[in-house]
């Protein structure tokens, strides 16, 4: 079953800020899944995280 993270355990997850992960999503750089007024990410949308960001890469 896959798993749906929250902004700060996907930043967690990421090693980045929270707020670098909130302001990537307002401007479209990452995948999100919105349910009403919350925001989840799946493992799928943080390894396109992975992808976008070649910076990233080097933090896995």
């Amino acid at each position: 079953m896959a798993r749906d993270y929250t902004y700060a355990e996907a930043a967690a997850k990421l090693r980045i800020a929270e707020t670098t992960l909130r302001r990537w999503v307002s401007k479209g750089r990452i995948p999100c899944h919105r349910l009403g007024r919350k925001v989840r990410f799946t493992d799928q949308d943080l390894e396109a995280a992975y992808q976008a960001c070649p910076a990233l890469a080097g933090r896995r």
